[in-house]
């Protein structure tokens, strides 16, 4: 009986150190390279082949709150989109949110352009960004929605390339979250995130069909929409873009990532206010999908680099140190390798900023995950949410 367990024990644990070589394969270069070659042939590809008179009006939603250095530039660039047909909806909570100002400034600096500012919300169920969106959701005039966040720059054929996207088999086209060049430390870790670990996983997800869905700019079908149960029926979750992904699928369509990200432009790039971000989306994600909490930690490059240095000392006695040491340089340098290829306007950090931004988002990503895994509530826009398995929200009061 001792023999048969060791044999089992042994046995096991030669199959798991396998594994997580095999593991460190797929996440150190599988995923790399399928991030790096997509973004190289996919990437910024501006529309070709494009018959003006032939394409459909959209509806732009923006929803806003309150007010940063950055926002008027931001919002201008819509006022700029080189399309046909557009019309532009901003959607406030509060009359008294200075955005009001902002807003209306635009409207009569670009008055050949069809802007509309709509004011009050509607609540049709928990998620306060679809609230406030509704009454602009029941006013806009086409099939076409493109719902932008506020912090969101767009280039002038941005909507052109994601219609052009939306052929008769696609119910949603979908940006992948990028950000602008901006200045300090918070800036640069930024990049850091999204020009690595996000934008690698974002593809990577999508390319093996599973429904990967960003709100910060999407184009989607009313029809998708309504079939869905409209906003009444997603405004009962917190991560509503995730599930106009799924309303798409189930209608039979598939979803498309746009050739050109959402870049974001949000003045505010603290750390304190990346690490609530990073905290918040963990608790969005892991009860919307919950195989995240299993699968999303050996996607990162510190877990799995541990996991296999373990690995391969019981399998090859390798000296542990050297190995993880070369792992994390690997892992670093097909990173930065990923960021210049998204990158397309010069970098505003130098080297060493860009090392020191990637190795503090390496070594604080565990803590920021467990404590996304262990809270249930967090604070969104002007509210304080606890979130159920499933998405689901419940205000807290």
């Amino acid at each position: 009986m001792d023999f048969w367990n060791l044999y089992l024990t042994s046995n096991f644990t030669l199959g798991l150190a396998y594994f997580f070589v095999c593991v460190e394969i797929v996440c150190l270069y599988v995923f790399h390279l399928v991030a790096i070659l997509y973004i190289k042939l996919c990437m910024h590809r501006k529309p070709s082949n494009v018959v003006r008179e032939e394409l459909p009006g959209v509806s732009i939603l923006k929803p806003l709150v309150g007010v940063d250095a950055n926002l008027e530039d931001n919002l201008e660039t819509y006022f700029n989109l080189d399309y046909p047909k557009f019309e532009l909806i901003f959607c406030i909570q509060d009359e008294k949110d200075p955005a009001c100002n902002v807003v209306k400034a635009l409207m009569e600096k670009f008055p050949h352009v069809d802007a509309r500012l709509f004011v009050g919300g509607s609540r049709v169920g928990m998620n306060p960004k679809l609230n406030n969106l509704m009454p602009g959701y029941s006013a806009a005039q086409y099939d076409l929605i493109m719902i932008s966040d506020s912090g969101i720059r767009v280039y002038s054929n941005t909507l052109t390339e994601m219609v052009c996207k939306m052929t008769p088999d696609v119910g949603l086209v979908h940006a992948i979250p990028y950000c602008c060049n901006r200045k300090g430390f918070g800036g640069t870790l930024e990049k850091a995130y999204f020009g690595g670990s996000h934008t690698r996983m974002y593809i990577c997800c999508n390319m093996v069909g599973a429904i990967c869905v960003t709100g910060m700019s999407n184009l989607i079908r009313r029809t998708v929409l309504e079939e869905a149960g409209g906003f009444t029926e997603l405004g009962k979750y917190i991560s509503e873009d995730f599930y106009m992904g799924v309303a798409a699928v189930r209608s039979g369509l598939s979803t498309r990532i746009s050739s050109f990200p959402a870049m974001q432009n949000s003045a505010n790039t603290s750390l304190e206010s990346f690490a609530k971000r990073m905290v918040r989306w963990t608790t969005v994600r892991t009860s919307s999908v919950p195989s995240i909490l299993i699968l999303e930690p050996f996607s990162e490059s510190i877990l799995c680099g541990l996991c296999c240095t373990l690995a391969v000392y019981y399998l090859f006695h390798w000296d542990p140190i050297v190995f993880f040491m070369v792992h994390m340089l690997q892992w670093f340098l097909l990173d930065y390798v990923q960021l210049r290829t998204m990158q397309v306007e010069p970098l505003n950090c130098s080297k060493f900023d860009y090392m020191v931004a990637w190795v503090y988002r390496e070594c604080s990503t565990p803590y920021y995950f467990l404590r996304g895994c262990l809270g249930n509530k967090v604070k969104w826009r002007t509210g304080t949410f606890r979130v159920k398995w499933g998405g689901y929200l419940e205000e807290v009061h």
